[in-house]
């Protein structure tokens, strides 16, 4: 009988771990869905927010014929337009200095 309620309760602590093991499994996997599901909502918040802004800008008359006259390159009969040419970077090659001669003679007779 003893031994009856012994493997009963060997069974019985097998069931409670694997349904121990199996809920925690589960609660991570919950877990890291929640922070998917925040991250992603957060990624598309910012993107309403700036798809809200740009729809703002297009029906602004204003911001509209700055845009088509920016791409268009236009201008309007009283204005005047500047083209600046793109910089165009000049490479300059250090040139060392060169030590005198004494200095040499010292460094080659002490340091060396």
């Amino acid at each position: 009988m003893a031994r009856l309620k012994r493997i009963f309760l060997y069974l019985l602590a097998i069931f409670f771990i694997s349904s121990l093991t199996k809920t925690i499994f589960e609660y991570r996997k919950n877990v890291q869905f929640y922070y998917n599901f925040t991250e992603e909502y957060a990624k598309e918040k910012k993107r309403n927010t700036e798809l809200r802004t740009q729809l703002v800008k297009t029906q602004d008359i204003a911001e509209f014929e700055k845009t088509a006259r920016n791409k268009l390159n236009l201008h309007k009969k009283d204005e005047y337009v500047m083209v600046l040419p793109q910089p165009t970077p000049t490479v300059i090659t250090p040139t060392p200095t060169v030590a005198p001669n004494y200095a040499q003679w010292i460094e080659l007779f002490f340091y060396n």
